[in-house]
């Protein structure tokens, strides 16, 4: 896991800094454990806040991130339901219709979902769906009662992209994101100022709560940017397997 080797170094500078830290105040211990009496209370008051913003961020993080699976998996079967559908089109029409889905998924599969800036459209995928209506509109007077079911399909293929686009550039907002890094920091710095006499018990504890919103933060990061490379990352595999799929069958 990707998480887990992004951990690991975060955990060997903490232990790092720890062990300075320690260091340097290990005269001033007893004076900490003291005068410490509600240190711990106002210490647990950043923790339940940062539980509280890390929780609410989870939980719309995790929606948005259902959300663009989603319209990943329903423009993908739209994109074969059509590929089935149009196999009962007069000959010509049903060859460029099969030859414009097929250059949709191997454009995709080829670049990418992040094959530009996130969000943006590609100007090659506009020019094969541009096509792909003019062709549908093209066997209007030959057979137009095919035609109110492949604009459905087609519609719902489009709708189901802007979808996908709309989420995959929709981000987490800055002061969100500015006040979980800082709460998170105090968290983590704090920890290392509430004496506990035994070091090693200490270090368990304090690495324990550091590790802890270390990987809450990376989770967010990664949810936060699908497209990006991370443990939560949506890719062109379901356009890959699609177009493998209706190749072998041609």
């Amino acid at each position: 896991m990707k998480l887990v080797k992004q951990l690991i170094p975060f955990l060997v500078v903490f232990s790092i800094v720890f062990y300075f830290v320690r260091s340097s105040a290990e005269y001033n211990i007893r004076v900490l454990v003291t005068s410490s009496g509600g240190v711990s209370s106002l210490y647990s008051v950043i923790g339940i806040v940062f539980g509280l913003l890390a929780a609410f961020a989870i939980q719309k993080e995790w929606g948005r991130w259902d959300s663009l699976i989603e319209a990943v998996r329903r423009e993908v079967d739209g994109l074969e339901k059509l590929y089935l559908w149009s196999s009962h089109f007069p000959e010509k029409i049903k060859e460029k219709i099969h030859a414009n889905i097929r250059s949709y998924l191997e454009f995709v599969t080829h670049e990418g979902l992040n094959y530009r800036k996130k969000g943006e459209k590609s100007s090659e995928i506009e020019a094969v769906i541009a096509d792909l209506n003019t062709n549908i509109y093209g066997f209007f007077s030959e057979a137009p009662e095919l035609a109110p079911t492949s604009f459905a399909l087609l519609s719902n293929i489009l709708g189901n992209r802007s979808s996908r686009l709309e989420y995959s550039s929709q981000h987490m907002p800055s002061i969100l994101k500015n006040t979980l890094q800082f709460s998170a920091f105090l968290l983590i710095g704090l920890s290392m100022f509430i004496a506990v006499q035994d070091i090693w018990l200490a270090f368990l504890f304090t690495a324990s709560i550091a590790g802890l919103a270390f990987s809450i933060f990376l989770v967010l990061r990664d949810l936060d940017n699908p497209l990006e490379p991370g443990d939560w990352n949506v890719t062109s595999k379901d356009y890959k397997a699609l177009l493998q799929k209706i190749t072998a069958g041609s």
